[in-house]
C-alpha cells in the first residue's frame, strides 16, 4: 500500500488557481488592436427621410438643424443630405464635446460637384477646425493651434467628381493626418491644443460664423452630398478609420447632380474694398487670387499725416508657400513697396499718408503657381503724433513786452521827477 502524500492536494489547488489566474490575465491583457474604438461625440447618419433635423445618435443631444437641404436616397450608406451650393447648410449646436481641444477626428462621406472653394465641415472662425476645398482647388484639413494653422491637403486631381468618397481628418496634439477612401494621403507636424475663438455651431456645408449662422463674409457654401458624419474627441488609428469606412453594408451609389454655377460672394473674393481706418484702427481681409495676373486693391482712409502699415500672410504657407507683392500709393504716386515671403516674419510696408487717402495694391509674386491662392491682408493706421506742448513762458521773457513795460516805467519816472522839480521850485518861490 502506498502512503498518502500530504502535500499533493495543496499542489493541485495551487495548480488550479494558477490556471485560473492565467485565464483572467489573458482576458485583461487584450492586444491594442482589440480595444474598442472611442464613441463619437457627434454622429449623424442622415437617414431620417424627412423633418427639420438630422438626428444626433451619439447621445450628446446635438442634432443638426437643416436649412434648405434636400434629402436624397443615393447616399453612401443609405439616405444622405444634398447641399445646393447657394444657401443650404446644417447647424449642429455648440457643445464642449464637439469643440475638443486635445485630439479630434472628423469622419464622413462626401460627393462633390466641382473643385471651387467650398466647405464641408467647419467651426473655423479665427480658430477651430475645418474641412474644405480651398487653395489650389484642393481638399484641406485644418486645425488651429498656438503655432497657427496646421493644414494638410489632398490634391483635387485624385478626387473624382460625382462619386462618394470616405474622408477622415485626425489630430492628436502632435500630428495631423488626412485619409481618403481608406488611404493615408498626407500628414503634417503640429503641437499643442486646438484653439477656438467662439462657442459657435458646427457648420455642415458652409464656413462657420461666430454663432449659429454661417460666416456672412465668406460662407463657402458646398454643392454636393454629405453622409455618415462622425466627430470624435480622440484621434482614430488607421484601423479605426477603416472600421468606419466599412460600416456601410454596400458600395455607395452615384448621387444625381443638377449643374449650377457657383460664384464666391464679393466679400469673399476680396479683390477690392474701401476701408475706413480714421480712428487709427486695424482691419484684416482675406484675398483669393485666381491667377498671376489678378491683383487686390484697397482704398484706405487714414488720419491725415498718419502712417499706414500693410502686411500680407500667405494662407497655406507651410504646404503651398507663396510670395506676395505689396505697394502703397497716394494720389497715383507710389510711396513704398515690399515683398512678403512665406514662413517668415515680414516687416510690413509703411508710409506716411499726408492727404489721408491711400491705395494698397497686393499681387501674387512667386511660389507654387497652384491657383486659386489666398492670403490675409492686415492694414493698420497710426495717427500722426500730436504737436509738442511747450511750457508757459514768463511774461517778461518776451522782449517786446519788456521794452513796452520799460517804456512805461521810464515815462512814470520822468513824470515823478518833473512833479518833484515843480514842487521844489514852488517852495523856493514861497
Amino acid at each position: 500500500m502506498t502512503a498518502a502524500i500530504p502535500w499533493r492536494g495543496a499542489l493541485d489547488i495551487v495548480l488550479c488557481c494558477s490556471i485560473l489566474l492565467a485565464l483572467i490575465s489573458g482576458v485583461h491583457a487584450a492586444p491594442d488592436d482589440q480595444i474598442a474604438a472611442p464613441e463619437p461625440v457627434v454622429y449623424l447618419n442622415m437617414n431620417e427621410g424627412s423633418g427639420q433635423y438630422a438626428i444626433d445618435f451619439s447621445g450628446k443631444g446635438a442634432s443638426g438643424e437643416i436649412h434648405d437641404v434636400t434629402r436624397i436616397r443615393q447616399g453612401a450608406c443609405a439616405n444622405a443630405l444634398f447641399f445646393n451650393g447657394i444657401d443650404s447648410f446644417v447647424a449642429i449646436p455648440f457643445r464642449s464635446s464637439n469643440h475638443p481641444q486635445k485630439e479630434i477626428t472628423v469622419d464622413l462621406w462626401f460627393a462633390v460637384d466641382s473643385y471651387g472653394r467650398q466647405v464641408l465641415v467647419s467651426t473655423y472662425n479665427q480658430g477651430g477646425y475645418r474641412i474644405a476645398f480651398d487653395d489650389g482647388d484642393d481638399l484641406w484639413w485644418t486645425v488651429n493651434t498656438a503655432q497657427g494653422d496646421v493644414s494638410v491637403a489632398i490634391q483635387h486631381e485624385s478626387i473624382p467628381l460625382h462619386r462618394w468618397h470616405h474622408l477622415a481628418g485626425t489630430y492628436d496634439g502632435r500630428t495631423s493626418k488626412i485619409y481618403l477612401d481608406g488611404v493615408l494621403r498626407n500628414t503634417a507636424n503640429g503641437s499643442g491644443n486646438i484653439l477656438y475663438s467662439y462657442a459657435n455651431d458646427v457648420m455642415l456645408g458652409a464656413d462657420a460664423g461666430t454663432g449659429n449662422q454661417p460666416d456672412p463674409q465668406c460662407n463657402g457654401y458646398f454643392k454636393g452630398g454629405l453622409d455618415e458624419l462622425r466627430i470624435y474627441d480622440h484621434a482614430l488609428t488607421y484601423g479605426q478609420v477603416m472600421d468606419d469606412r466599412f460600416t456601410c453594408p454596400q458600395e455607395p451609389r452615384v448621387p444625381e447632380f443638377t449643374p449650377t454655377i457657383r460664384t464666391l460672394p464679393a466679400e469673399c473674393s476680396g479683390l477690392s474694398a474701401t476701408l475706413n481706418l480714421l480712428g487709427g484702427t486695424q482691419a484684416t481681409r482675406r484675398i483669393i487670387i485666381s491667377g498671376p495676373d489678378q491683383s487686390a486693391t484697397f482704398n484706405v482712409q487714414v488720419p491725415a499725416g498718419g502712417t499706414l502699415y500693410a502686411g500680407v500672410t500667405d494662407a497655406y504657407a507651410l504646404v503651398y508657400p507663396d510670395t506676395w507683392y505689396i505697394e502703397i500709393e497716394e494720389n497715383g504716386r507710389r510711396l513704398t513697396r515690399a515683398i512678403a515671403f512665406p514662413n517668415t516674419i515680414n516687416t510690413p510696408a509703411d508710409a506716411i499718408i499726408a492727404s489721408g487717402n491711400a491705395t494698397v495694391v497686393i499681387r501674387y509674386f512667386d511660389g507654387t503657381d497652384r491657383f486659386p491662392s489666398s492670403a490675409y491682408v492686415t492694414l493698420r493706421a497710426i495717427p500722426p503724433p500730436a504737436p509738442p506742448v511747450l511750457p508757459p513762458s514768463p511774461i517778461f521773457s518776451n522782449p517786446i513786452i519788456v521794452i513796452y513795460t520799460a517804456s512805461w516805467a521810464t515815462l512814470i519816472a520822468i513824470i515823478v521827477v518833473i512833479y518833484w522839480l515843480h514842487l521844489r521850485s514852488k517852495g523856493k518861490a514861497g
